[in-house]
């Protein structure tokens, strides 16, 4: 049964959930064109989902590597992969453990909208911390928890059943705290309504810093 489990589970990625991201995602397409052009050289996107962040790139980025766990997303993402053209490679696991990429090796870290559902977010930023140069920009677009202590309220009363619904996305994570602990500048980084719903609304978006 496991096996077939496994079986289904892939096909309902490749084939359900993928139509689903995207369509709940089209929202974000203006933050994803205004924050994407500025990525260059050697990219690391962590999260890749379906590849929804691909039309965004510029002439500029030469090659990209593409994390992503799930079997069945991946298998669309390699489509669209293969369709951009450009040199490519697909990790098919999680980032949250050490990844088969070399220290200091990328010029530009991407993580869009994949913080909110990352069980072991201290792990996976000390992994961005090691693959990318120093002082190399990691541009960041994520929802977050609340500024507004009414509002957050109601993010963490939901996270039990919005986790459930939602393949473990929180809806109250404080990206900025973790950013800092893990030793990133976050100055470039703002707080915006993304569009969405109410309870995923706050979003935090722009460019923080590795260390020096």
């Amino acid at each position: 049964m496991t096996g077939r489990r496994s079986r289904l589970a892939t096909w309902y990625e490749e084939h359900v959930l993928a139509g689903i991201i995207d369509g709940a995602m089209g929202g974000v397409e203006g933050i994803r064109a205004g924050l994407l052009p500025q990525a260059a050289g050697r990219v690391c996107e962590i999260g890749f989902g379906t590849g929804a962040n691909l039309p965004h790139y510029g002439d500029e980025v030469s090659s990209l590597v593409a994390v992503e766990p799930s079997e069945g997303l991946a298998r669309v993402a390699r489509r669209r992969l293969e369709a951009w053209g450009r040199p490519f490679e697909l990790i098919e696991m999680s980032g949250s453990r050490r990844l088969p990429i070399d220290d200091a090796s990328v010029d530009v870290a991407v993580l869009t909208f994949v913080l909110c559902s990352v069980k072991r977010i201290p792990e996976l930023l000390a992994e961005v911390r090691r693959i990318l140069r120093p002082a190399g920009p990691l541009l960041v677009a994520e929802h977050v928890v609340a500024g507004t202590p009414g509002h957050a309220a109601a993010q963490r009363a939901l996270r039990p059943i919005w986790k459930a619904c939602l393949g473990g996305c929180d809806p109250a994570r404080d990206t900025r705290a973790h950013l800092e602990a893990a030793g990133f500048d976050t100055a470039g980084l703002v707080d915006f309504d993304l569009g969405l719903p109410w309870v995923v609304r706050p979003g935090l978006v722009g460019v923080a810093r590795a260390p020096g």
